[in-house]
């Protein structure tokens, strides 16, 4: 819990102090990033938005960005429903995290995309990033520009093992004031996942830093923390403190618990 001590100097209308007065203070809105994802069910239902917008600051959507969603059929893009839940983001004064530009996960693909050439795919690829980065340019307080690639590596393996980094330093060229982030599970949920440590993230990192013209990426940390009812906070702060090495912001991303009796 955030704490810090603060003093009060309660005067009236004419600045005469008020000794002994009581204050009751109602906190309005969370001065730190508090956020919960929204999906395209709350489009159009008053009540959902009703209850979500004074609760939190940040939002992402869950499918409406990403590339199998907006374009399911190559060359007819679709972005009415991303626009619809950013139009509601926006008109409550709720940041949102761009997620996501790619997904290294082969499953995760848009149904055309396996099929295409390594030549086909680069140019779809770079259609794509052009397209909704440009879209959503100064929107978004942050882009998940290749989501899991520890675990994942779709580009990488078509395009080459830069794949990732060219992604990154495209998305900085098209929005350069927002945050990149990479995106990964397990790197504070799981000790035993060897795809993910703190140690192979900062490399990952380096490795962006390290793609020419790309020493300056804006880049940031997203910790997925999907969480089983077992938690390691000895591992977790361990994790976080090898990963703040980078100096990059560190934002708990995905967060979620399985149910149990001590969650």
């Amino acid at each position: 819990v955030r704490k810090s001590k603060a003093k009060f100097h309660v005067v009236d209308s004419q600045g005469k102090e008020l000794p002994g007065a009581k204050v009751m203070l109602q906190q309005k809105r969370p001065n730190f990033p508090f956020g919960a994802a929204i999906n395209k069910n709350l489009i159009g239902n008053t009540a959902y938005q009703n209850w979500f917008a004074p609760r939190f600051t940040v939002t992402v959507f869950e499918n409406e960005m990403k590339w199998y969603s907006t374009e399911k059929q190559r060359g007819t893009v679709d972005y009415s429903q991303a626009d619809a839940l950013m139009n509601f983001a926006k008109s409550h004064k709720i940041a949102v995290r761009g997620h996501n530009v790619f997904w290294d996960d082969p499953k995760y693909q848009p149904s055309w995309v396996d099929s295409l050439s390594p030549s086909d795919l680069s140019q779809a690829a770079d259609n794509r990033i052009n397209s909704v980065v440009s879209r959503y340019k100064g929107q978004v307080i942050g882009w998940d520009v290749v989501n899991e690639n520890l675990h994942f590596s779709f580009y990488e393996t078509k395009l080459g093992p830069d794949a990732s980094s060219k992604f990154y330093n495209k998305a900085q060229t098209l929005d350069p004031g927002t945050y990149l982030f990479l995106n990964e599970y397990n790197t504070l949920e799981d000790s035993r996942d060897p795809n993910s440590t703190p140690e192979k993230y900062l490399a990952k990192i380096n490795q962006m830093k390290a793609y020419p013209g790309s020493a300056g990426l804006k880049l940031a940390i997203g910790l997925e923390g999907h969480f089983s009812t077992s938690v390691d906070t000895a591992y977790i702060r361990s994790a976080l403190d090898k990963l703040a090495q980078a100096k990059l912001p560190i934002w708990i991303t995905e967060l979620d618990l399985q149910s149990g009796p001590n969650q």
